[in-house]
């Protein structure tokens, strides 16, 4: 039986502040590229989340009050995810909505949020918002492994029960979870670091991945990196 690839879209409506449904489309093509089905599930407020359903979840960043909203419903599956994780099923979270993720929101008028305790860090409110183009090695690829992504956002992450789990760029990776402050379409603007995720992902399922570089993803990454960045400065 020929297998499908499910991909749950949390909160597709709600956590879509830079276009970042672009990561799922562009998660949609990679795969259909290797010959497997792939399936969408957009879910929202009251959708039930079965977090043994899907193979795939994303979430990307949203406005401060639609990220609030969001936590109040990802806190009744506070145990779901967290097994999930701990099982290797793949998340990629991006932009604020990593924040969620810790233990607290501590804001800049001295009240703080709690959040869904999945990784010890909290979320410290800057006093100035934090905007640039940033880039990182994701030590995992072997080569072209630079990783590039725009940063906007309030808040730093702070935690010093797991700093090997951050990079310079407030980025986590733990077993099969990927959290990026980045937003935007960061899998269309990296594809060598999308190629790897869902390597990662079809090896679980006992597929093979071939990646094609020959596509305009991978000449426009190239390109960038060639004319922008210094790869000596990186991390």
């Amino acid at each position: 039986m020929k297998k499908t690839i499910k991909i749950a879209h949390l909160y597709y409506d709600l956590m879509n502040l830079y276009g970042e449904s672009g990561n799922v489309k562009a998660l949609k093509k990679f795969i259909e590229r290797q010959g497997i089905d792939v399936e969408i599930h957009f879910l929202t407020i009251d959708d039930k989340i079965d977090f043994k359903k899907y193979d795939f979840f994303y979430l990307g960043a949203g406005s401060e009050e639609n990220e609030y909203i969001v936590l109040s419903e990802l806190n009744k599956y506070r145990g779901e995810i967290k097994e999930a994780i701990e099982d290797g099923v793949m998340f990629l979270v991006t932009g604020n909505a990593l924040e969620l993720f810790g233990k607290k929101l501590n804001l800049k008028n001295g009240k703080s949020i709690d959040c869904l305790n999945t990784f010890s860090f909290n979320a410290i409110e800057a006093d100035e918002r934090i905007i640039g183009e940033l880039f990182y090695k994701c030590h995992e690829l072997e080569k072209n492994n630079t990783v590039v992504g725009f940063k906007n956002c309030s808040f730093n992450l702070v935690n010093k029960d797991y700093e090997k789990l951050f990079d310079s760029s407030d980025n986590i990776h733990y077993k099969n979870f990927y959290g990026m402050m980045f937003v935007g379409p960061v899998l269309i603007r990296n594809p060598y670091f999308t190629d790897h995720i869902l390597k990662t992902l079809f090896e679980q399922h006992g597929l093979t991945y071939r990646t094609d570089d020959n596509s305009i993803e991978y000449v426009a990454y190239k390109k960038y990196i060639e004319n922008f960045v210094i790869n000596d400065n990186l991390d």
